[in-house]
């Protein structure tokens, strides 16, 4: 009897605890309070901490536009942790519904990657990085190239999606193969007429296989993902082939193999496209049917 007394008491204090510990991040929350604490925090562990600092100007010393510069308030403006900042300053972009940070002298934004703390802090036309030194080398080279990666990703949805159709035409001595337009085609998942179960699944493996390129190099496998679609006209494929573009934020080449004179120039034309991009191939049934025809 007496243990179940003692475990009931501590079920008890531990909900108690939980109950008292959410009421005063509330009450922080909501009188402002807890940016103090962090501030407080922050101090502290700066006191058990030695930290390194890597300055990115926003101009080199020939005065030219320092491109790493560009990519770091990209990121910046990417990261969810924008909203633990002290303040933040919001503006809207130059395309409808985008939303831009702007930086305060001295504003302080916080990061975290591959468990280490990294902040940032604006300091006249400088971006100044702050980083622990012993997590310096294990973190610092990969954290710069997934700055890089995370910036070109954004510049590439903002740059706009492209349809991109093989034509035979010459230039000089260069096949200009590709030619492309401005896609605009408006289906999306939620638009196409498919069950939901089905959906969801098809979304899911996209998801999942977009942010698997690291897992398929190191199993030595090449970064692709294929889908059969079948059926008459009007069923649906180009409009399922759309949603997965916009789904994705991916280019569309749709290749004519009637244009297409051998396995070589096949070759050279999917050499040309780019890593993330969708290939449609168009009637390839009919196309096998015609090569395998004496």
């Amino acid at each position: 009897m007496a243990i179940l007394y003692n475990l009931f008491f501590l079920l008890f204090s531990l909900l108690l605890t939980c109950i008292l510990l959410f009421l005063l991040r509330v009450v922080l929350i909501k009188t402002g309070l807890i940016y103090i604490v962090k501030k407080k925090w922050r101090s502290i562990e700066d006191c058990f901490h030695v930290y390194q600092f890597f300055k990115v100007p926003e101009f080199n010393e020939g005065m030219q536009r320092n491109q790493l510069y560009h990519k770091v308030l990209v990121y910046l403006n990417s990261l969810t942790f924008i909203e633990d900042s002290d303040f933040t300053n919001l503006f809207t972009g130059k395309k409808p519904n985008e939303i831009v940070l702007h930086l305060d002298p001295n504003q302080i934004i916080e990061d975290d990657f591959l468990g280490a703390k990294i902040s940032w802090i604006n300091q006249d036309k400088t971006l100044v990085l702050k980083i622990r030194k012993v997590d310096k080398r294990r973190v610092l080279r990969p954290y710069l190239q997934h700055i890089h990666s995370v910036s070109d990703e954004f510049d590439e949805k903002k740059r706009g999606l492209k349809l991109y159709v093989n034509v035979v035409d010459y230039q000089g001595d260069r096949k200009e193969r590709w030619r492309s337009v401005p896609f605009t085609h408006p289906s999306s998942f939620e638009t196409i007429a498919m069950e939901s179960d089905l959906k969801n699944k098809v979304k899911s493996d996209l998801y999942s296989f977009a942010k698997a390129k690291q897992y398929y190099h190191r199993l030595g496998r090449v970064w692709k993902r294929s889908y059969l679609l079948y059926g008459p006209s009007g069923t649906g494929k180009s409009s399922f082939i759309a949603a997965m573009a916009n789904f994705l934020s991916y280019d569309v080449y749709d290749l004519d193999l009637s244009k297409v004179s051998d396995d070589s120039d096949l070759k050279f034309l999917l050499l040309q496209t780019t890593t993330k991009s969708l290939v449609v191939i168009e009637d390839l049934d009919r196309y096998l049917s015609e090569k395998s025809t004496p």
